[in-house]
């Protein structure tokens, strides 16, 4: 996805709250500055996507047990070179991540949201500005080695579960 294109995307998208209209606006100013916004060696802040995988009826989602961050959130993490969008990003995410075979609902986002990756030994604390897709599947959900468990949970179970920045999306993707 070239930069232009992102631009588009993100100035397209209408922010459900004060909130994820700072996101959108600080996404914006990044986009501007990083060199390689989608890499992961810009230490200060890189565009990551995700996805809220629904079921067909969107009574339930699939969340994963991060393995390193000891959280339920959707799946998703880094863009890659070969991914032709952000929202294939996140559908190949959501994909390798639940074993699904999740399709995405559309190709523009439902949320947007800029949050801090805690500090590790392996790398410094930084920001992940993550472009959120909705995604849609059924079936039972499998292990990735990315997380330690993986399950369907009740949407109104799972605003509970994760961190303040999932209850968020669920808000506004359902």
């Amino acid at each position: 996805m070239s930069r232009d294109e992102l631009q588009a995307l993100l100035g397209a998208h209408v922010p459900a709250d004060a909130k994820e209209e700072a996101d959108r606006a600080a996404m914006l100013h990044f986009l501007e500055l990083l060199p390689s916004p989608f890499s992961a060696a810009q230490h200060a802040a890189h565009f990551t996507a995700s996805a809220l995988v629904v079921d067909p009826s969107r009574e339930r989602t699939c969340l994963v047990l991060h393995r390193k961050l000891g959280l339920w959130l959707q799946p998703g993490g880094h863009v890659e070179a070969t991914d032709r969008s952000i929202a294939l990003g996140a559908l190949r995410e959501a994909q390798e991540e639940t074993g699904l075979d999740a399709r995405l609902a559309a190709d523009l986002p439902v949320h947007l949201d800029v949050h801090e990756i805690p500090e590790r030994p392996d790398m410094p604390a930084h920001l992940h500005l993550d472009v959120r897709f909705l995604t849609i599947a059924d079936g039972e959900p499998t292990l990735s080695e990315e997380s330690t468990d993986v399950r369907w949970w009740p949407l109104a179970d799972a605003v509970d579960a994760g961190d303040d920045s999932l209850a968020r999306l669920i808000r506004a993707a359902v």
